[in-house]
């Protein structure tokens, strides 16, 4: 009795971790013709820094695709459709790291630093990343024909272009 219930415990383990894996489409009714992704860093401390990632679609059977999400190197964005001269691209930007000067007075006199605020060290939340992907890799979610069901296709060979460096100096 007791190996029973092991063997149906373990097995509804099995059934349950089944349900939660997602399954990738072979065939996406789109092609994406050689994908880019491009870090950017913003030239001031206060300003963040990022990836864009541009997937060119050179074919598309289904107009009615609708793109969600691309998982790239351990973030998840949304992602918008674009026509710029004619091409199709979807394009996703993924902001890794907002930096924020604190406002804090600094006086000769202790007492008049009372206010200022110990820095708050923020610890980073982890969603759950469902897959294991290297760096020229990444998963888009989309929309099929049929409205309903969310889908899943690997993009591979993502050749990352060199780093964009923002400049400090203000436009004039």
């Amino acid at each position: 009795m007791k190996n029973l219930l092991y063997l149906y415990f373990i097995a509804l383990l099995g059934l349950g971790s089944c349900a939660s894996q997602k399954n990738m489409e072979t065939k996406p009714p789109f092609v994406i013709d050689h994908p880019t992704s491009q870090k950017w860093i913003g030239g001031k401390e206060e300003r963040s820094s990022g990836i864009d990632v541009v997937l060119p679609i050179t074919q598309i059977m289904d107009e009615n695709v609708s793109f969600q999400h691309l998982y790239f190197r351990g973030h998840v964005t949304t992602v918008k459709k674009e026509i710029i001269d004619g091409k199709q691209f979807v394009s996703a930007k993924i902001t890794i790291k907002k930096f924020t000067k604190p406002d804090i007075i600094m006086h000769a006199d202790p007492r008049q630093e009372v206010g200022n605020r110990p820095p708050h060290m923020k610890k980073d939340t982890i969603t759950e990343y469902p897959y294991e992907l290297d760096d020229d890799e990444a998963v888009l979610s989309y929309i099929g024909n049929d409205g309903k069901k969310v889908k899943y296709t690997k993009i591979s060979e993502i050749k990352e272009k060199e780093p964009l460096l923002y400049s400090t100096k203000p436009r004039n």
